[in-house]
């Protein structure tokens, strides 16, 4: 197997405007949602995130639970459509194994008012890892982007205070 650059998509639907979904988009490292079992045993938590995803050329990193870390740099930013970033370090655990190399996370709307989000994640694996069977790593990966959309559709809902709906403000809109 050579080193060449895998790719995982995984989507879903958002009962919401493009503009409302867009003022949600984040990295696995700042979900509210805690992660699933599987992803708490097969990957590293995070910690603590510093920096910013906001502006290209922004750095946003990351401290995990085995005291790696992985930065993020944004490459590009479609204003409400698309952000796309570069894994630009790393030393969390398969770090040298399964290399991070970036994804995308873009918005798309609908006719009928909602959106979907479409996130892409690029791998490559190195030495030891080529054992590891695709299919699980690409499992994984998709299991992380799930819980990530899971997280937007979450933080979107309206939520009940004191027996009354109450929209988050991005909704009031």
């Amino acid at each position: 197997m050579s080193n060449r650059t895998h790719v995982v998509c995984t989507s879903g639907r958002l009962a919401c405007e493009a503009r409302q979904a867009w003022e949600k988009v984040c990295f696995y490292e700042h979900i509210v949602t805690e992660p699933s079992w599987l992803l708490r045993t097969v990957l590293p938590v995070p910690v603590r995130t510093t920096g910013t995803y906001s502006n290209v050329g922004d750095i946003s990193r990351c401290l995990y639970s085995d005291g790696g870390y992985l930065a993020k740099k944004i490459v590009q930013i479609v204003d409400g459509r698309r952000i796309e970033f570069d894994i630009i370090e790393q030393s969390i655990r398969y770090a040298n194994r399964i290399v991070l190399k970036g994804g995308t996370i873009q918005i798309e709307s609908h006719a009928d008012g909602t959106s979907s989000v479409l996130m892409v994640t690029r791998y490559e694996l190195h030495r030891a890892a080529r054992w590891v069977p695709r299919v699980f790593i690409n499992y994984v990966v998709k299991a992380m982007h799930e819980i990530v959309i899971r997280d937007m559709q979450a933080q979107l809902r309206p939520r009940t205070v004191e027996g009354m709906t109450r929209l988050d403000p991005v909704q009031r809109a």
